[in-house]
């Protein structure tokens, strides 16, 4: 699984002191994870796609001073910079589609403590220092740009310079998202490759193959797929290449709640191990059905998730027998449809109620499902072609609860 991979490196002696190639990660300008005459996949695979590779002329002096430190810092002309870069804002989001998060992160730093302790690496008390602590100290290092390559662990701060800001026993994963939480969400990473490209250690067309596994979004039907795969690509474009989306129909798949559920326990008694999340609607058959899951021992690469309860569902009008009354659809009538902007929902300037369809006995509930669907689903499409803005916050949402899945 993408989100419990760990990355392992020895720090390598400054440039030059070998007569190797060198890939380097600067965050800021701050160089971490030096490695000789290779690179990391890994480290492409949890921060960039494709499309953030970068080939540019750049001066040797504006490398050096930033990268290697500024007693070499007065090499004349220009190298051929090859690498990655991305914001720092979008390398968080997607280290939090790798299942981490801020929380996380200082829960999993408690345990790497203790991991610390018992090795014996240190000569200090490691478990006397906090989170809040350790990220101080990472926000004072980058700003100063202290860096050196000696052996030191005398002190916290000299072994996190030495230990590419990190600890014994912390998931890189977790170091990499602390790092960059000191960070502002402007600054730019850089994953410098030009040494091991331009030298013959890595070759180009092997690092942009980036065979990636994607995250598997499964749902009820094809037009769920539609509506969040478009909304990603409207709001989140530098995620879409961490998941794929179930294709209903070139292998006409069968569409239903109750077919998601007879996937899922296909999935888990093959026990497959590729990150899959079920995503259910917010209704009262996607609810009943997804309770029948609960008797299955999922596995922890299979997330199983139902539509988020929506503000504007609390007091949305319904038709039933009684007439015309407003209601909290949460839970009982809230198909993807209800998430595609309140202006989707209005024909002839009136939302579209919701019909009571049918009597669920087992939950002894009402199912429902919004008025005249073609007509909002088609109204969706027509905006989304247009390129126009409009109301996405609610498949916001959806998104979100996505992206966190395996945040746990």
């Amino acid at each position: 699984m993408l989100f419990l991979y760990t990355l392992s490196y020895i720090p390598d002696l400054i440039f030059k002191i070998n007569m190797g190639s060198y890939s380097q990660l600067t965050v800021a300008g701050y160089p971490i994870y030096s490695l000789k005459n290779t690179y990391d996949p890994l480290l492409v695979f949890l921060l960039f796609q494709k499309n953030d590779y970068v080939t540019e002329r750049k001066k040797w002096s504006d490398r050096n001073q930033v990268v290697w430190g500024k007693e070499i810092s007065e090499s004349k002309g220009t190298f051929m910079f090859r690498g990655f870069r991305q914001s720092v804002k979008v390398c968080k989001e997607r280290l939090e589609i790798a299942g981490t998060n801020l929380k996380i992160a200082k829960r999993n730093f408690r345990s790497a403590k203790k991991i610390a302790k018992s090795e014996g690496f240190y000569s200090f008390n490691i478990t006397k220092v906090t989170f809040e602590e350790y990220l101080s100290e990472i926000a004072d290092i980058l700003e100063k740009k202290e860096k050196f390559y000696d052996m030191l662990y005398q002190n916290f701060r000299e072994s996190l310079i030495v230990d590419d800001l990190g600890i014994i026993g912390q998931q890189d994963v977790d170091r990499l998202y602390s790092i960059l939480s000191c960070l502002p969400e402007g600054e730019m990473i850089e994953y410098d490759l030009s040494d091991v490209i331009n030298n013959g250690w890595v070759n180009e067309d092997v690092i942009l193959q980036m065979d990636r596994e994607r995250i598997l979004v499964l749902t009820e039907g094809r037009t769920d797929v539609e509506f969040i795969s478009s909304a990603l690509k409207r709001l989140y474009p530098h995620l879409v290449d961490f998941y794929h989306f179930i294709d209903f129909d070139e292998f006409k798949v069968e569409s239903s709640a109750s077919a998601l559920v007879k996937l899922i326990t296909a999935f888990t008694a093959a026990k497959v191990n590729h990150p899959v999340i079920a995503l259910f609607d917010n209704d009262t058959t996607g609810i009943m059905e997804m309770k029948r899951l609960q008797n299955i021992k999922l596995n922890n690469n299979v997330k199983v998730m139902r539509l988020p309860d929506i503000g504007f569902a609390k007091k949305y009008p319904t038709r039933g027998a009684t007439g015309i009354k407003n209601m909290n659809i949460n839970g009982l009538a809230c198909g993807i449809e209800m998430y595609l902007g309140a202006n989707i929902l209005e024909k002839d300037g009136k939302l579209l109620p919701v019909l009571w369809k049918s009597y669920n006995d087992h939950e002894d509930k009402y199912q429902g499902e919004i008025s005249d669907k073609k007509h909002v689903q088609d109204t969706f499409r027509k905006k989304i072609k247009s390129g126009e803005d409009f109301d996405l916050s609610n498949l916001d949402l959806v998104l979100k609860m996505i992206f966190s899945a395996f945040q746990n």
